[in-house]
């Protein structure tokens, strides 16, 4: 009888292990392409194009959750301006059977280059529905985006 309980209280055990531990979360990152302009029109050869995403870690002290931004893919325009940050995906291991689907998808980038302002997109300023819960995968963006110069100072 024990050892029939024992192999009960093993599957029991590999069962709940496995709802919280297993590879099915999903996380995508869209696909980008784009162009970076100056203010006449002209494109901005060399410029570099970061895409940034949130970290989630928790608090030790105090158990809360923070957020911080991260560059998870950096890549520079040829010579007609023209950018692609391509579509990535990641597996998050640790998740609850609850987790909810997520229709929405973000993207933030940043833009920087010498004798330019630096670019930073809003929050929700690319964004898409899409009704297949899956986030951001197969979900394309195409910004035309405008590089302002920096003003000199004037002593």
């Amino acid at each position: 009888m024990k050892r029939k309980n024992k192999i009960i209280l093993a599957i029991f055990l590999v069962f709940l292990i496995l709802l919280f531990i297993r590879p099915q979360k999903v996380i995508y990152e869209p696909k980008v392409t784009g162009k970076i302009i100056d203010e006449n029109n002209k494109p901005i050869p060399n410029a570099t194009v970061s895409s940034i995403q949130k970290n989630e870690t928790k608090n030790k002290e105090y158990g809360y959750y923070e957020y911080e931004d991260y560059i998870s893919e950096t890549v520079k325009t040829d010579i007609n301006g023209n950018f692609e940050l391509s579509e990535k995906s990641r597996i998050d291991w640790f998740h609850t059977p609850l987790d909810l689907p997520i229709v929405w998808c973000y993207s933030d980038l940043q833009v920087r280059k010498n004798g330019f302002k630096t670019y930073r997109t809003k929050f929700g300023e690319f964004k898409e529905y899409n009704d297949k819960c899956r986030a951001c995968k197969k979900i394309e963006f195409h910004p035309i985006i405008i590089l302002k110069k920096k003003k000199e100072n004037q002593y």
